[in-house]
């Protein structure tokens, strides 16, 4: 490539540098470079294109509502961006097995950007109708005049539990605690024939001694 007033290449030890200025709908397409020394030849490439660059996500992944989940994004673009597709799905998941849902497809507009942010495209839209205590991952795809952009990574975020589950599990845990000390007692206690027996055996002797006790104190007196 030559330069020109609006491309400039720059060297510095084995970092090589080409800086286009003002990039025009020309400037678009594949570069290629190529290194050459006595024993070979590498090369690379890279598409500089005017389409949106992928969309990163903002959010942080847990919600604080039960049924619904703020989803913020950003998109750099020169152009202005055309239209939004917003994509997400619930993962069906337990201990053995996840399964993904069908995707639910949202179409926005992107509003005008701020001045002070020239490339930057800030979005943001609610989901809403969630399950409590679910999985969902979503993804997103932008389109300016030069096209659609590549679909960014897959977000992962998650809703709520409601106040009855963790009452639930409460209940649960101190339920499994106490037939765990139930459990504890019986292996170290007598069968329950056993007890029973015994049992048994005192009510009687109790009050035959309560009875008797005091008549034998008496003829133990009278004896000596």
């Amino acid at each position: 490539m030559q330069p020109t007033d609006r491309r400039t290449m720059s060297s510095r030890g084995n970092r090589h540098t080409l800086t286009i200025r003002h990039v025009q709908q020309e400037d678009f397409g594949n570069y290629s470079c190529v290194a050459d020394n006595s024993l070979g030849r590498s090369k690379k490439y890279m598409e500089v294109s005017g389409r949106p660059g992928p969309a990163d996500f903002l959010s942080p992944p847990w919600s604080r509502s039960t049924d619904s989940f703020n989803l913020t994004w950003k998109v750099e673009s020169y152009p202005p961006l055309q239209e939004v597709r917003l994509l997400y799905r619930k993962l069906m998941m337990n201990e053995t097995f996840q399964q993904p849902g069908r995707w639910h497809d949202v179409i926005l507009t992107p509003a005008p950007r701020p001045p002070s942010e020239p490339l930057t495209h800030v979005m943001a839209f609610t989901l809403r109708g969630l399950q409590h205590s679910s999985v969902y991952e979503a993804i997103v795809q932008a389109k300016n005049r030069y096209g659609w952009n590549e679909v960014s990574d897959i977000f992962q975020f998650y809703t709520q539990r409601i106040s009855s589950d963790i009452h639930s599990e409460e209940m649960q845990v101190a339920s499994s605690t106490s037939r765990s000390g139930a459990t504890t007692l019986h292996r170290t206690a007598p069968p329950v024939g056993t007890a029973w027996t015994l049992l048994t055996l005192l009510a009687t002797l109790i009050p035959w001694l309560l009875l008797h006790g005091g008549t034998l104190a008496d003829r133990s007196k009278l004896s000596n």
